[in-house]
């Protein structure tokens, strides 16, 4: 499997490798590299911090759990899973100093575990005082070094402090994960297909963070044998947060009506956690498009409810059952 193998070797990765220079040097390189604090999606919760995979189901229903903040917190999840195992690998990968270290350039590898098929090779290139471009390459342990070919790559502009010096878990940059790549190595997990670029933004503590991430052809949950795009926009201040998100899937339940319909959420919550969720639903099988409103209160439990076409299964008045939040706001997505 593409995960296991890859945090596997990160734990002996490079153990055996020396640099020219073990010094701060290094360090340059590593402030090249992405962070989990500058890409993660952080879900409405009671502090306005963090998120959680689990939780209890919706209730829907008003004073139950929220159908659509529960909807929120696995569109965090989703982001947060696709990246969470490639920055952990990556942390793993540069607690080793690098096997060879140049002005511009620091490699971590070639490597191969002992008791893997693959081997692996991080490479990070310094184009500028604060920008870099690194790439992670596999290829069969067997193969020559011109089979190498690129899983993970990405590109960071470090923030630069007002004396010049870079700020390292600050700045900007993208990620791009390529699946389907992976499968031409041994042991490749053919479970995760597909593509996955990844644009983020944390310039300093304070400033507004950004996520953006375009799922191209990955599998789609409901249906092992469908792929399935997803687009997701996550924005957060001090002040709280937001996420838009949109995908197609085959909502209906009539196994007659089988195309794919549009779904776009577009959720907004405080810093206690009270939030809405405004979804349309569109194309498909649907003579026309759907619209459903919610609000939930800052325990996350349903305090407003609307389908617009049918006024009778709503509740809750909005000017004042959704706080802040009293118009509804659609995803451009």
């Amino acid at each position: 499997m593409l995960r296991k193998s890859l945090l596997c070797a990160a734990s002996l990765l490079f153990a055996s490798g020396c640099g020219d220079d073990a010094g701060s040097s290094e360090d340059t390189f590593r402030d090249g590299l992405p962070s989990k604090e500058m890409m993660q999606v952080k879900a409405p919760k009671e502090d306005g911090q963090g998120l959680t995979s689990s939780g209890p189901s919706a209730m829907f229903g008003q004073g139950q759990k929220s159908e659509y903040y529960q909807a929120t917190v696995n569109a965090a999840v989703t982001v947060n899973g696709g990246t969470a195992w490639v920055l952990t690998l990556i942390e793993q990968i540069v607690k080793h100093p690098p096997t060879t270290l140049e002005e511009n350039k620091a490699v971590w590898g070639p490597h191969t575990d002992a008791l893997s098929p693959t081997t692996w090779r991080l490479t990070v290139t310094k184009s500028g005082d604060a920008s870099f471009s690194w790439v992670l390459d596999g290829k069969a342990k067997v193969d020559p070094d011109s089979a190498f070919k690129a899983v993970l790559s990405g590109a960071q502009t470090v923030t630069v402090d007002a004396d010049g010096e870079r700020q390292r878990g600050y700045g900007s940059g993208e990620l791009f994960i390529d699946w389907d790549a992976a499968h031409g190595l041994p042991d490749a997990d053919l479970k995760n297909v597909g593509t996955a670029e990844i644009r983020y933004s944390r310039l300093n503590a304070t400033a507004e963070t950004t996520v953006e991430a375009d799922f191209r052809q990955v599998r789609d949950e409901k249906n092992p044998e469908r792929r399935m795009d997803g687009d997701y926009r996550y924005k957060a201040t001090s002040t709280g947060g937001e996420l838009d998100f949109a995908f197609r899937q085959d909502i209906d339940k009539d196994s007659q009506r089988t195309a794919l319909e549009r779904v776009s959420i577009k959720s907004r919550w405080t810093a206690t956690g009270a939030g809405r969720a405004d979804v349309r639903v569109s194309e498909g099988d649907l003579k026309a498009p759907a619209t459903f409103n919610e609000c939930w209160d800052a325990n996350f439990l349903s305090t407003y409810f609307q389908f617009a076409a049918d006024v009778t299964l709503g509740y809750g008045r909005e000017e004042t059952a959704c706080g802040s939040f009293t118009s509804a706001v659609y995803s451009s997505l």
